[in-house]
């Protein structure tokens, strides 16, 4: 029987027994074009808007009973302690360290060293590009979640996770004494998340180790699908974060963080049905402010 492993960050746990715990519901904030990024190098940016946002995602967090998470992108150092400081005042919920370049990502760890946060952080991500510098910064400052992306180009199938994770992560993990990662399956455009679903559900039978995926990166180059409008566009990523969920993704990246109300209600209606089960049939005890009691108590108070 599978042991279905737990990551504890800051006050949520990701993983575990199928719908024991709701999913990890994520959203980008700094990233790249972001309206909010004055200067996306020296970190400046509108702190009045910006608050407003994060504000936004700790009400919608604890109003539907998900646990919510902010994936802080940076494009520089100065940048990632600025934003990591400003984000981390505002907020208990976890937040992912992510930026394309090693460097600011190793300075996230500082930062999140220096500021007291490791334990609600997540290294976001180990990859093929992983530098040496970054798993001797990981093993100077430990965050309390790491991610590694688990998606090989050449072989998109669940064995092809698993044979990643087998021959690169596991030793990446032990050198860095990382015992349960989080498993980043990688979505490369809308037909992948079928491709995603089965690699999740592999992944977590084989090493229990919750996974998802960021499946909003197939939205970019949806084009015949943003011709029909927004609202068309909310549908289908609601549509893809509840049948990511419903494969037992731990971790549900629905992209910007101006989308937090569409995700948060639809993350919210499915762990409605799923915690309900989990705790009637699996016997498992919910937390106080689980969706499950939560969406019995929406009113229409705008967030």
């Amino acid at each position: 029987m599978t042991t279905y492993h737990q990551v504890k960050v800051g006050n949520a746990i990701i993983g575990g027994s199928f719908g024991a715990n709701t999913g990890l519901v994520v959203g980008s904030i700094f990233y790249d074009k972001h309206s909010v990024v004055k200067n996306p190098f020296t970190g400046e940016f509108d702190e009045t808007r910006a608050a407003v946002l994060v504000d936004q995602v700790n009400k919608l967090s604890k109003r539907y009973g998900v646990q919510m998470a902010f994936d802080v992108i940076a494009a520089s150092s100065e940048a990632m302690g600025r934003y990591l400081e400003f984000v981390s005042a505002r907020t208990s919920l976890p937040i992912l360290i992510n930026a394309s370049e090693a460097e600011a990502r190793v300075a996230g760890l500082e930062a999140a060293s220096r500021l007291g946060i490791l334990d609600r952080c997540i290294y976001a991500s180990l990859s093929i590009d992983t530098e040496d510098s970054e798993l001797e910064a990981l093993g100077r400052n430990r965050p309390a979640g790491v991610m590694i992306l688990a998606n090989d180009v050449s072989d998109p199938t669940p064995e092809g996770s698993c044979s990643m994770i087998e021959t690169y992560y596991l030793p990446m993990l032990k050198e860095i004494g990382a015992a349960v990662p989080i498993v980043d399956v990688g979505t490369m455009d809308a037909p992948s998340i079928g491709l995603n679903i089965r690699q999740i559900q592999v992944v977590r039978e084989r090493y229990g180790y919750p996974a998802g995926c960021a499946f909003s990166n197939c939205f970019p180059q949806w084009t015949s699908l943003k011709q029909l409008g927004k609202e068309w566009v909310n549908l289908s990523l609601g549509t893809s974060l509840a049948v990511v969920r419903a494969a037992g993704g731990d971790y549900l990246h629905y992209g910007i963080i101006e989308k937090a109300a569409v995700a948060a209600h639809v993350a919210a209606t499915a762990e409605m049905f799923y915690g309900y089960a989990a705790q009637e049939l699996d016997r498992y005890k919910l937390p106080e402010g689980h969706a499950l009691w939560q969406m019995f108590k929406l009113t229409t108070e705008q967030i």
